[in-house]
């Protein structure tokens, strides 16, 4: 996504299939700030400072910018946006976890900050968590039932779990 030329590829796909909200992950720019594009479409992105590594981006139609109350770009790994319409407030937290390769203490920093983020979240919004979190949470829903949804795949990683207690100790579900 580092390249100008792919945004614009998938602001085609966007209007293609009437998409108005897209989180990306790895984007690999650097900074943060609110993009602007043709059409009115505007991404509210955080990266790494300097380097050009992971990094997540709300990618908006004109409607869901105009819909979006704040944006917090915590780190190059977690940002929210808040949305109000007529019907709903909402809350999307975009995110990209650290990868199974990744020390504990990457890891741990990730989720604990996904914790507090979470928290600050108004009780009264709809709350969607999203994006590359390299987690596989496997197809066996004895061990979870009240999280998992019905359409995991093969084994259960570290980071599974590490997912899992997450949606656990916030009252979440995984789709």
């Amino acid at each position: 996504m580092n390249q100008l030329s792919k945004t614009e590829q998938v602001l085609k796909e966007m209007r293609q299939y009437l998409i108005d909200i897209l989180v990306l992950s790895e984007i690999r720019w650097t900074g943060n700030g609110l993009e602007k594009f043709s059409d009115g479409y505007v991404m509210a992105f955080i990266g790494h400072p300097s380097v050009h590594r992971a990094g997540v981006g709300l990618l908006m139609s004109p409607l869901a910018h105009k819909a979006m109350t704040n944006w917090n770009p915590v780190n190059e790994r977690i940002m929210t946006a808040r949305f109000v319409s007529n019907h709903t407030k909402m809350t999307i937290i975009a995110c990209y976890a650290p990868t199974s390769e990744a020390d504990e203490e990457e890891k741990d920093a990730f989720y604990n900050m996904l914790h507090s983020v979470t928290k600050d979240v108004p009780r009264h919004n709809v709350l969607c968590v999203v994006g590359d979190l390299n987690a596989k949470v496997g197809a066996d829903r004895q061990y979870c039932p009240e999280v998992l949804g019905p359409h995991g795949m093969g084994e259960i990683n570290e980071n599974g779990t590490l997912l899992i207690d997450y949606a656990l100790s916030n009252d979440l579900i995984i789709g």
